[in-house]
């Protein structure tokens, strides 16, 4: 803990990755004060958890690359994958701190990130122990904490300004964005409601500012655990309203028939939210990720991605006496959310919106290629 803090008083542009952390809610408030005291910038890369309010002025949004390239010193806490080598270039003078209480992820068969310093630890005491150790330097960094501080302030104002640009230009049309989808379901869910996502939701356009609201891909997990997850969800803390969000690949592999009758015999109303682009969306980037110039590249229904035709997903809950409705254009999304929140909440029966989106080929293309 002293060296990592020691790194990092001496770092003029430290850097903080996670994924994982905010598993136990309690701990939340730790990366949050040690951000906030240090103005060391956060970026939650493809979390599993809410690992820190994106309304804290040290949260950096959810892609590493921007921050690491220029990274001095690299504080990795409770993540196996902080960056992806062939996406994310990573400053080559930097020191890589890895903390987690397996910080090595020892049991992965393969796994190749750099650590200059491992600390073995329960990452929620270690942060506020990094903290303690961190006081003495405070006043000495006071400069690079005052410019980190409005580094992060433009950053943040330009990602805002990016962000309400996307929904100025999302909100019409057929099959909608998926910008325009986590655009109105934020519009909705209020602070305590929890979210489950199985799907390619732009989290970015989700206020998530209380711990224990956001359930993201475990690497535990196959295809379609998030419909079940929601249930247990709900089944813990019925006092809260749950949104799960999945692909139509995921619903299902969730196996929806059974998971709706177990719905409506517990009396656990959930609202599910298909993002629905008739295909494999993930194997289709995936493929692209590897092969970005190779045969499946110039084929939009390449073999084993497409899921046409599509079922009426929204008829399967209806047979468990849910609330179902097919919705396919963008200005049509805001309405059918208002009477599936309905049917949720006054009704006290499950909903299920088949939302129709599109798939952005050229952007997976542009990721793979970055």
């Amino acid at each position: 803990i002293d060296q990592a803090a020691s790194w990092i008083a001496g770092a003029e542009h430290p850097v903080i990755v996670t994924a994982s952390f905010g598993q136990r809610t309690e701990d939340v408030p730790a990366l949050a004060a040690l951000a906030e005291r240090f103005a060391i910038p956060v970026v939650c890369y493809r979390p599993r958890y809410m690992c820190l309010g994106n309304d804290h002025p040290m949260h950096m949004g959810f892609e590493p690359g921007p921050l690491i390239k220029d990274a001095d010193v690299i504080l990795v806490v409770d993540c196996d994958v902080p960056w992806i080598p062939s996406l994310h270039k990573v400053n080559p003078d930097a020191k890589v701190i890895q903390l987690a209480v397996d910080p090595l992820f020892a049991k992965y068969p393969v796994r190749g990130f750099p650590s200059d310093l491992s600390i073995a630890a329960d990452s929620g005491p270690a942060l506020v122990q990094l903290a303690e150790a961190l006081d003495g330097s405070a006043a000495k960094a006071s400069a690079r904490i005052e410019n980190s501080r409005k580094r992060a302030g433009d950053a943040r104002a330009k990602a805002a300004e990016a962000r309400a640009d996307q929904v100025a230009k999302a909100g019409n049309g057929a099959p909608m964005n998926t910008v325009w989808v986590a655009h109105c379901l934020d519009q909705v869910k209020d602070a305590s409601d929890v979210v489950v996502s199985e799907s390619q939701i732009p989290i970015g356009h989700l206020s998530l500012t209380e711990p224990g609201t956001w359930f993201g891909t475990s690497p535990a997990g196959g295809l379609g655990w998030g419909t079940g997850a929601a249930l247990g969800i709900k089944l813990g803390t019925p006092h809260k309203r749950v949104f799960s969000i999945v692909g139509d690949g995921a619903y299902m592999f969730g196996n929806p028939t059974p998971a709706h009758f177990v719905s409506a015999a517990n009396e656990l109303p959930v609202l599910t939210v298909i993002l629905n682009n008739r295909m494999w969306g993930s194997v289709r980037k995936a493929t692209l990720g590897l092969y970005p110039d190779g045969s499946a590249s110039k084929q939009h229904r390449a073999p084993l991605t497409v899921l046409e035709p599509t079922p009426d997903y929204e008829k399967i809950v209806e047979a468990s006496g849910g609330y179902g409705e097919k919705v396919e254009a963008a200005e049509d999304l805001p309405g059918a959310l208002e009477r599936a929140l309905k049917a949720v909440e006054v009704e006290k029966r499950q909903a299920v919106l088949n939302v129709m989106t599109s798939y952005d080929d050229s952007q997976a293309l542009a990721d793979s290629r970055r």
